[in-house]
């Protein structure tokens, strides 16, 4: 004991003594050495300023250091276990780092010139190696942790995941009055997969933003397929994943980052929703959850999502979003998928809305999902403007959208919910034959094809559904791609019906733009299922 107190006092004298005495010594020794070269009136407020911040984020970061390993932090005494919350979980070395800016600031402050081109350039690059020796003897002692560590941290500048989840943060609070609940059930070290349901295409902020912490979430290839996006995407640790083909890379990503101590974020409906209910678990999100069993399953229950931006309406809207952590969860060993579906579907389901819908509501889009009038069932014929009501050019009907979103036909005391009215309208697996009638009337569109980590633009032009293939008419020749070739159907967003298919495969992307996407995929699936028996890949 006696020994460890006397390190403790060593490494005072030297560390908050010793070396910034012979620092400030430098400074001086500069400024007289090379005259008030850098003087301004603004430099001493400036420094003074960095200063103060810098010492208090450095005393925040040896509480944070204290409480996590029951220690001072001195080198001689390295902790038990990782520290990957606070500000550790942003910078690996937040210490050494508000220590130099702190130190910085105040010599600027009194010794500008000494400050910026002596002492400053000495501290950082003793810090620099020193920090980089102690970053080896993590390695050893943390293996794999630690390289996840590093990948969702940096030096200096903090990473983009922690920065768009601050500001999303702030803005979640301002425009949606986010609020969450449940914190305590989150487990408190990684890794562990957090689960969601998925009905607006802002759920994965909501989540980082609940969560506190960086997520590597399972995302869709296509945020990959350009350079930007790309290099975003991958800054804010996404996994991309290929939907319409089976994808054994990702599952390796998977594996891979929960070994490095990460949090793993999905979506087992793998898209949003188009009404507001659920839509059923991917076989492969299932398939993973299963064989993933000691890994703990954080549920999330989002409410209120839905209302502030459907996958169908082109922008948000105000409104009220919570977010619940529900406890953990295991996948048990004799769990079927069904059973587990069930038993995660309860946890994440949203049960009500968070505070009321956004008003007024707005109807903009709802054709998409809504392709033919609930009246006469005639195919693209609904029609929406800018407020809840929508109606029909053919029979004139008129319905409006209710804040809870249910419909009600004008004049009509009956309402319908939209999961209800979507059925209603929506092709399905017993239209047989006929299905490819509502298409057609060519749908003017735009094309690019190519594999999924390129597209190559092909302009715009005609889509139309024969009986046997699916052709796009443009200027140049014509792509058919054979309905008996086509071996999966994605919608991207809400107006890109993406086709894999034809001889060799290639990935066929139509970007709609007078009709429905929804509309397409249905008719182009139900056409493939009455000529094979069974109907491609949809998600």
């Amino acid at each position: 004991m006696a020994g460890r107190r006397l390190v403790v006092l060593g490494y005072i004298l030297a560390f908050w003594g010793a070396l910034p005495g012979a620092l400030v010594a430098l400074a001086a020794w500069g400024e007289r050495l090379l005259g008030p070269r850098l003087s301004a009136p603004g430099l001493r407020p400036a420094g003074l300023a960095l200063a103060a911040a810098s010492g208090a984020m450095l005393a925040v970061s040896i509480v944070q250091f204290t409480r996590a390993t029951g220690h001072l932090p001195i080198s001689a005494f390295p902790p038990r276990r990782l520290i990957r919350s606070g500000v550790f979980g942003i910078w690996r070395h937040p210490i050494y780092l508000f220590f130099t800016l702190a130190f910085g600031g105040l010599a600027v402050g009194f010794w500008p010139t000494g400050a910026l081109l002596v002492s400053l350039p000495v501290l950082a690059v003793t810090a620099f190696v020193y920090a980089g020796s102690e970053e080896r003897g993590l390695e050893r002692r943390f293996g794999r942790f630690y390289e996840g560590h590093r990948r969702q941290t940096s030096v200096l500048v903090p990473r983009l995941i922690h920065v768009v989840r601050g500001l999303f943060a702030l803005l979640a609070r301002l425009f949606f009055r986010f609020e969450v609940s449940g914190r305590e059930h989150r487990p408190p070290d990684p890794p562990y997969i957090v689960v969601s349901a998925h009905r607006s295409f802002l759920d994965p902020f909501f989540v980082l933003a609940a969560l506190g912490a960086p997520l590597h979430f399972i995302t869709t290839s296509s945020m990959f397929r350009k350079p930007l996006p790309r290099l975003v995407f991958s800054r804010l640790l996404g996994l991309p994943v290929t939907r319409y083909r089976p994808d054994v890379r990702n599952a390796l990503l998977v594996r891979r980052r929960l070994r490095q101590g990460c949090v793993i974020g999905m979506f087992p409906e793998s898209e949003r929703t188009w009404t507001d209910s659920m839509a059923g678990f991917k076989p492969e999100a299932l398939r993973l959850l299963r064989d993933l069993r000691d890994i703990p399953i954080l549920p999330v229950r989002l409410e209120g999502t839905y209302a502030v931006w459907p996958r169908w309406a082109r922008r948000p809207r105000r409104g009220k979003v919570s977010a619940r952590f529900e406890r953990p969860i295991l996948a048990g060993p004799g769990e079927s998928p069904a059973e587990l579906e069930a038993r995660l579907s309860g946890l994440i389901a949203p049960r009500a809305p968070a505070g009321g819908r956004p008003r007024p509501i707005a109807a903009s889009g709802i054709e998409t999902v809504i392709y033919r009038c609930p009246d006469c069932l005639r195919f693209d014929t609904v029609r929406s403007g800018r407020g809840a009501r929508f109606g029909c050019s053919s029979c004139r009907a008129e319905f409006n959208l209710l804040p809870d979103f249910s419909v009600r036909r004008t004049g009509g005391p009956v309402r319908s919910s939209l999961t209800d009215l979507s059925r209603l309208v929506r092709l399905g697996p017993e239209a047989g034959p006929s299905c490819g009638e509502p298409c057609r009337d060519p749908a003017r569109a735009k094309l690019a094809a190519g594999t999924d980590g390129r597209l190559e633009p092909l302009g715009p032009g005609r889509l139309r559904l024969s009986a046997r293939e699916l052709v796009f008419e443009s200027a140049g020749p014509a792509v058919r791609v054979g309905l008996g070739d086509i071996r999966a159907l994605v919608i991207e967003g809400a107006r890109k019906l993406e086709v894999y298919g034809g001889r060799p495969a290639r990935l066929y992307q139509f970007t709609l733009l007078d009709q429905s996407a929804l509309k397409w995929q249905d008719a182009v699936s139900g056409t493939v299922r009455s000529l094979s028996g069974v109907p491609p890949g949809t998600t």
